[in-house]
């Protein structure tokens, strides 16, 4: 497939080019243009199956770009992209005969759909079925992980039979994601071998259809009972199958965590699937090479309490600062203990990681590292390789550090000023307003903060709000206007020059650069 890309704005133009990995999706050629003029001198030549314009441009706009390809192509699928504001002129690019169009900002998400879509149609009109069924499994694979539904039951159906010759029956089934896992607990580095991909499967053959879903992970397509006592059967046999292939796995230094879901209707598959990935998340409190069913699930909901969270974070901080390796070991196994007993949800647990590591780094000078923040934090699969890895990070960075906090080198009323910033740093804050807190004057704190801290109140404050905005555009979904409210911005173009400033993008490109790695 062809895909052409036509936009003045470079920006998105690339995005869009460089940001989706397309050959997964079945695009294995793409070009893009400036605007509509130079794009309608290269259809010809290029013969793209799929275009994606903006519809404002110079020089020849969508629209005019849209005339031309209906002239000049057959069977092209055309897709606009629209500001809101540019409503009606989607309305009319859809009379002109536009297959599609999108609105913005754009989300890859839905560009990659609706693109899917497109290839779905093409394949389809060309009939060519086995081309056609393999966009088709990459596409029902990428609706299943983006939540995204599934409005044709008949189809995957038709698609298991023709490609797979697996039938349904009672169109009931139930889904379990396999994770292929080095024996350290990490995703591995190299792709699962074809003859262990193929030994697996024939393993795994008398309970339904096992899917690549992409490097690292399997969707296996079960067939489900209309009795639940057969279905749960059923699922714990393959319990047990999954056990023996494990022991199997261990010879190759590799291990399969599976989460298995409950057994519903084919239109409920989305759902299904939901439940596999519940499953398979609640591993992370297990040991590599676990399994487990749905209906093993945490139900409980326990929180992890902001005091508890407070209180270890400056238990292990003062250890780090008094170089106690036993006072550090003793807090990260209690945190261990913790955690394996209450098995707070997932994210809840991942985030105070990451807020810990935040914090330690910024108060204990230990120098950040950004391939353990992804792998040990990020993408750690199982709670314990966490925990274990991460204390190695302390005592390795406080081995390498020469000095104690910085904070702990000020005067008390220095650090007393660092830490109520610390703490209020989303407020209106001056040095007129520390200095009514701390009852100095304003000349008095600013000549005092910067010959001990080495730099201005202004910087300290803005890098410190940085770092937390940077944290918040990493690690939430939350809007860039949103956090730059959060961190204590109340202008976002102000903010948006800052962040560019200290970090050399803008906080858009930097989200979208964090996605993609």
């Amino acid at each position: 497939m062809k895909l052409m890309v036509v936009d003045d704005n470079l920006q998105v133009r690339e995005g869009i080019h460089y940001g989706i990995p397309w050959e997964e999706y079945g695009i294995q050629e793409i070009s893009e243009f400036g605007d509509g003029l130079e794009a309608a001198k290269a259809l010809k030549v290029f013969q793209p199956d799929i275009i994606i314009a903006d519809i404002r441009m110079p020089n020849m706009d969508g629209l005019q770009l849209l005339e031309q390809v209906k002239k000049k192509l057959n069977n092209c699928k055309f897709i606009l992209i629209s500001a809101y504001s540019e409503f009606s002129y989607a309305q009319k690019a859809i009379n002109l005969g536009a297959d599609d169009y999108i609105l913005k900002p754009i989300k890859p998400g839905v560009l990659i759909e609706v693109v899917m879509k497109k290839i779905q149609e093409i394949l389809g009109e060309r009939k060519e079925k086995e081309a056609y069924y393999h966009i088709f499994e990459k596409s029902f694979i990428h609706a299943l992980t983006q939540k995204s539904p599934i409005e044709n039951e008949e189809k995957i159906k038709e698609f298991l039979e023709n490609k797979y010759q697996f039938s349904l029956g009672h169109n009931l089934v139930f889904l379990a994601i396999l994770r292929v896992e080095q024996a350290d607990g990490k995703i591995p580095k190299k792709l699962i071998q074809t003859e262990v991909l193929d030994w697996i499967r024939e393993q795994l053959q008398d309970f339904g259809v096992l899917i690549s879903m992409g490097e690292k992970q399997l969707l296996l397509i079960g067939k489900g009972e209309p009795s639940l006592m057969i279905s749960l059967n059923h699922q714990y046999q393959l319990k047990v199958v999954l056990s023996s292939i494990n022991k199997k796995m261990m010879e190759n230094n590799l291990a399969i965590t599976a989460g298995i879901s409950d057994c519903r209707g084919l239109k409920e598959i989305s759902l299904v699937y939901s439940h596999a990935y519940e499953a398979l998340e609640d591993t992370y409190y297990h040991e590599r090479g676990s399994c487990l069913l749905f209906i093993q699930k945490n139900l409980n909901g326990e929180r992890f309490p902001e005091k508890i969270q407070k209180d270890m974070m400056e238990a292990i901080r003062e250890s780090l600062i008094q170089g106690d390796n036993k006072e550090l070991h003793r807090h990260m196994e209690a945190l261990h203990e913790l955690g394996c007993q209450k098995r707070y949800p997932k994210n809840e647990m991942v985030a105070f990681l990451k807020r810990l590591y935040l914090y330690l780094v910024r108060r204990c000078d230990l120098e950040s590292d950004l391939d353990f923040e992804r792998s040990t934090i990020d993408n750690a699969l199982h709670f314990s390789d966490c925990i274990r890895q991460f204390e190695k990070f302390l005592g390795h960075s406080a081995e390498k550090s020469s000095k104690p906090c910085n904070a702990e080198n000020y005067s008390v009323m220095v650090r007393n000023i660092c830490f109520f910033i610390e703490e209020h740093y989303d407020e209106p804050l001056s040095l007129e307003s520390i200095g009514e807190v701390f009852e100095r004057t304003p000349n008095y704190i600013s000549s005092r903060f910067k010959k001990e801290v080495g730099k201005s109140f202004t910087d300290y404050l803005i890098e410190l709000r940085i770092q937390k905005a940077v944290g918040l555009i990493k690690y939430t979904n939350t809007s860039i206007g949103e956090v730059a409210k959060k961190v204590g911005f109340s202008n976002y173009a102000y903010f948006s020059r800052i962040f560019r400033r200290y970090t050399g993008k803008n906080a858009g490109i930097f989200r979208s650069g964090n996605k993609d790695e």
